[in-house]
């Protein structure tokens, strides 16, 4: 131990001769002790070094700010798309009235978003903006989040509601079809709805459910909706009668007739002949007796075709 100490203090105390030879010119000698040269190296390296961490420290700079302007980039296009999905999102509400007023739904007329919702989803898009022009530091995670899950939930409720409206077209597009809406007969009409004096001549006035029409024998009888045939064959006081089931509530009867060319679960589309006009069952000549059933009640046939 004491001879490497001895070692070490010689070479501090020893001189170093440091001679610089230019191609031109005399040469230049240097006498440095071991310890200078020793207190020289220790300063190189430390300037060695606090030039790497400095270069390291300016390269991560640079690499990080890189970083900032392609991610600010990234937001940006992110929030354009964001605020043009929130555009189709209010189209698509614009649209949703349009269809419920043109189809006739509860509350087409007036279908707004409940009071203070619509404010509130305005700041919300205003919030968004300046979310994504913040800087990186000052994002807010967890407040994108929500508005993705308020843009979400919009969605949803705007796929719901067209669903519904869909739904409700399909079901009303099925009803107009099952809905009577044309003459049974091109006859001319010569008994009405309502009360009437007794044809077989009564002292006392009866109630008349439906129309009659008197026509030629033979005449052909049109069922007046899309529907299925539920009865063909006498019925006491109507001799030979249809009775079609249209659903959605209506049905329809067609008397006296003759020469029945259905039957009982026989699908039926509206103008399609289902007989012959006749004088069966207790009538006073060749005509159809046509009633029109809604809901379970006999209702004015000639509010059901022009």
């Amino acid at each position: 131990m004491a001879k490497k100490l001895n070692s070490i203090n010689r070479f501090l105390s020893d001189r170093v001769d440091i001679m610089l030879m230019p191609r031109a010119g005399a040469a230049r000698k240097f006498k440095l002790s071991g310890l200078t040269l020793v207190i020289l190296g220790l300063i190189w390296l430390v300037l060695t070094l606090g030039a790497l961490w400095i270069w390291s420290r300016a390269y991560d700079y640079h690499m990080t700010k890189a970083d900032n302007r392609l991610m600010r980039v990234k937001m940006k296009l992110i929030a354009d798309e964001l605020e043009r999905g929130r555009e189709y999102l209010n189209l698509t509400q614009t649209t949703e009235k349009q269809m419920r007023q043109m189809l006739g739904m509860p509350g087409g007329k007036f279908i707004n978003l409940p009071k203070g919702l619509e404010e509130k989803a305005r700041k919300e898009d205003e919030r968004a903006k300046e979310l994504f022009g913040s800087d990186l530091k000052d994002f807010d995670t967890e407040e994108f989040e929500k508005y993705i899950d308020s843009m979400q939930d919009t969605a949803q409720e705007r796929l719901a509601s067209f669903q519904e409206i869909a739904w409700y077209y399909a079901n009303r597009r099925e009803g107009l079809h099952s809905t009577p809406s044309i003459r049974p007969s091109s006859a001319r009409i010569s008994s009405g709805f309502g009360y009437r004096k007794d044809p077989f001549g009564k002292p006392v006035g009866k109630m008349h459910s439906g129309l009659d029409f008197a026509g030629k024998p033979d005449s052909p009888i049109l069922v007046t909706a899309d529907g299925v045939v539920r009865h063909t064959g006498w019925v006491n006081g109507y001799g030979q009668a249809v009775l079609v089931d249209h659903g959605f509530g209506y049905s329809t009867l067609y008397a006296h007739a003759t020469g029945i060319k259905v039957k009982a679960g026989d699908v039926v589309k509206r103008g399609q002949q289902i007989a012959f006009m006749g004088t069966t069952g207790r009538s006073t000549g060749t005509h159809l007796h046509y009633e029109v059933w809604k809901d379970g009640r006999p209702v004015n046939p000639r509010d059901y075709f022009k």
